[in-house]
């Protein structure tokens, strides 16, 4: 099983950044406005605009049993409630940056609408969850299915997120087309001045302690810490980034690594053969108990 991390130089990285945008799904918890305050954290820090964005539907019950002209007062009723609530939590953030645009109010349920507006040239920020399903909000579930399912970088930040500067990511990486991408975004929105670490965590063996694995499969490992540093070489030329090895699995290498991240960025999968599948379940774990944001980026 092989993790690793990665990232590019910081002027060769802040030549495009300026092109980031990115969409947060604001639904009245806290955890979407948590998520609110760590994209203009970021784009304050990296560049680019961030729009707030509610999606709002009709209760099911009404839908179905309700007359025509009622639901339509109810809808009325429903959307103007979802567009001060999404005015109320954009005057709660603070924005000195001035980077917040306008907020954008849709009718639908939130992951189709969501998943509508990812592309691999904006990022969509949720927070990890929601308010509860009878007040047709949108976060929690859609976090996941975001992740597995976006079309472009999607963030899912915990309620626990304090505003902070994003001074230390790790990536995910394993050599798979996903964890390519992961790392070549995390190169584009890493601020100047953040500490950055290529790490590169070999399963090889679970059951065995790393000494012992160290012994018995010398060339195998040395084949692997090569592949992959060359992997991470392409991608970064310039060395800016720390290699690390470890014998450990990717979960274990992501906890520890992560301990003290600002932000963690993977694919939504990994690949299978001699390194099995990193990113998957890793993800889903780290989606639920990461202390820090986690950014999920598929291949194009």
């Amino acid at each position: 099983m092989v993790v690793g991390l990665c990232f590019r130089s910081c002027s060769e990285v802040h030549d495009d950044v300026m092109d980031h945008d990115w969409i947060v799904g604001v639904d009245g918890s806290p955890d979407g406005c948590t998520a609110l305050n760590w994209a203009v954290a970021m784009a304050s820090d990296i560049g680019g605009a961030v729009t707030p964005l509610t999606v709002w539907r009709v209760p099911l019950p009404i839908s179905l049993g309700a007359r025509h002209r009622v639901l339509e007062v109810d809808r009325l009723g429903i959307e103007a409630e979802a567009a001060t609530m999404a005015s109320a939590t954009v005057d709660g953030v603070d924005d000195p940056a001035g980077v917040v645009a306008e907020s954008r109010v849709l009718e639908g349920h939130p992951a189709p609408v969501l998943l509508g507006e990812s592309n691999p040239g904006s990022c969509v920020v949720v927070g990890r969850r929601g308010v509860s399903d009878l007040k047709h909000r949108l976060l929690g579930s859609v976090s996941q299915y975001l992740a597995t399912h976006a079309h472009g970088p999607a963030v899912v930040v915990p309620a626990s997120w304090a505003r902070t500067p994003c001074r230390r990511i790790v990536v995910g990486f394993d050599g798979s087309d996903h964890a390519t991408a992961a790392l070549r975004w995390a190169l584009d929105v890493a601020p100047p001045d953040a500490q950055v670490t290529a790490l590169i965590a070999i399963d090889l063996v679970p059951w065995l302690r790393p000494e012992s694995v160290e012994e018995r499969y010398a060339d195998i490992l040395d084949e692997a810490r090569q592949r992959l540093l060359a992997a991470v070489d392409d991608v970064d030329p310039t060395r800016r980034a720390e290699r690390s090895v470890v014998l450990h699995g990717a979960r274990q290498a992501l906890a520890v690594a992560g301990a003290d991240a600002d932000l963690i960025v993977v694919g939504p999968r990994g690949i299978g053969g001699v390194a099995r599948t990193i990113l998957g379940s890793v993800t889903t774990w780290l989606l639920h108990e990461a202390p820090c944001p986690v950014a999920i980026v598929p291949s194009q």
